[in-house]
């Protein structure tokens, strides 16, 4: 592997192969392998390194860590998991095995593990990082904060290129995320998607916001009076559904039946 501008004034990562990255703010990278569309962040704190959802694919774990050690002699301490879907925590054995404690939201924790079920913080010398607990796309969300940086790591609570996919709250749980994410960031804040383009701005998030309470607000005038199909064919959805840009309308019908099913379920108290 070969690097250039070996400090944490530069992006250490750009000229790993097979990896796209871009810095955030001093110390702090966000990247992703050909392997994998998840964006990953890695942050250089005082005394020890903190990853966030670092799946990379299996042959590109080994791959990571190498490019980190090329730069940094400090260890990985912890590995945030923005939910327990298998392409944000898939890589934790492997971390694990290397001494990493995994942060998560939820209620039991095994070994190796630190788990909150509201809000919890790490004090990194040079930064501090806040998590916080939501129900929305997942049943154990969080929301990553680094408040020197000004980032915001979203998961799957927020997807830039496709309508929103809160399946276990629901439209309520999604609300909640936009409501605290606004009340953290400013129009100089980035905002980091789990998939897709790195970086959106407040602006974008905020766009992101009017659409996605047009879209809920469509499905629930519309869920009761019609069947799917026929809802898949609303004018006024579809149109809606093709401001969240180009992923939106592939595989719309399926997207439908579980926003309906969670919307439904979380009405009657399911």
């Amino acid at each position: 592997m070969v690097f250039c501008c070996q400090n944490t004034l530069a992006n250490p990562f750009k000229t790993l192969i097979n990896f796209t990255s871009e810095q955030l703010a001093d110390n702090l990278y966000v990247l992703k392998s050909e392997r994998s569309n998840t964006n990953v962040g890695v942050f250089i704190g005082q005394e020890y390194i903190v990853l966030i959802d670092p799946v990379v694919g299996k042959a590109n774990n080994s791959v990571l860590v190498s490019a980190i050690q090329a730069f940094s002699d400090k260890p990985i301490k912890y590995v945030i998991n923005t939910h327990s879907h298998p392409d944000h925590n898939g890589a934790n054995a492997f971390y694990i095995e290397r001494g990493a404690t995994i942060i998560l939201h939820t209620n039991l924790a095994a070994d190796n593990q630190t788990a909150f079920q509201a809000d919890y913080s790490l004090d990194l010398g040079n930064e501090t990082i806040n998590l916080f607990s939501f129900v929305s796309h997942s049943k154990d969300d969080v929301i990553i904060q680094f408040v020197n940086s000004n980032v915001i790591f979203m998961g799957d609570t927020y997807m830039h290129n496709i309508y929103p996919h809160a399946y276990v709250g629901g439209s309520a749980g999604l609300y909640r995320v936009i409501d605290k994410t606004l009340t953290m960031t400013d129009d100089d804040s980035k905002i980091i998607t789990a998939h897709g383009s790195f970086v959106t701005t407040k602006p974008e998030f905020l766009n992101f916001q009017k659409n996605a309470k047009a879209w809920y607000q469509r499905i629930n005038q519309l869920k009761d009076e019609m069947t799917i199909e026929e809802i898949a064919m609303d004018e006024k959805l579809i149109a809606i559904s093709k401001s969240f840009r180009d992923l939106s309308m592939p595989n719309l019908k399926q997207r439908l039946i579980r926003t309906i099913h969670t919307e439904r379920a979380i009405l009657n108290g399911l």
